[in-house]
């Protein structure tokens, strides 16, 4: 049975990312690569994909301030209160975070939210 992507370990997420850029690199591209392709560069969806590159860096930050913190999934929810699980698909994107389990999530892990 395969793994849903939430469920990967950090390890798995990059080695599916090396995957992806060597893929890139060789200028190998799926159907679905193209079809994205033209999603993504079609101005009118532009908002939409700002928004969702918005909630990308948002992810990325989160991401890279737990593994700064030296934490795994699993001690970062422990400190949260919360599962391994939610904190895994909230660093995939599968849940929407408030802001109140940002500020617990920042707290968690030794950082302060700041707006620019």
């Amino acid at each position: 049975m395969k793994k849903r992507q939430e469920d990967w370990t950090d390890e798995e997420n990059a080695a599916n990312i090396a995957e992806i850029l060597e893929r890139a690199k060789k200028g190998i591209r799926s159907k679905e690569e193209l079809e994205r392709d033209a999603y993504f560069t079609d101005p009118a969806n532009a908002e939409e994909v700002n928004a969702m590159f918005e909630r990308f860096r948002l992810r990325e930050q989160l991401y890279n301030a737990r593994r700064e913190a030296g934490l795994t999934q699993r001690e970062l929810a422990r400190r949260m209160g919360t599962s391994q699980t939610y904190i895994a698909a909230v660093e995939h994107g599968r849940k929407n975070i408030r802001f109140s389990t940002l500020a617990r999530y920042a707290r968690a892990c030794g950082k302060k939210i700041v707006l620019m």
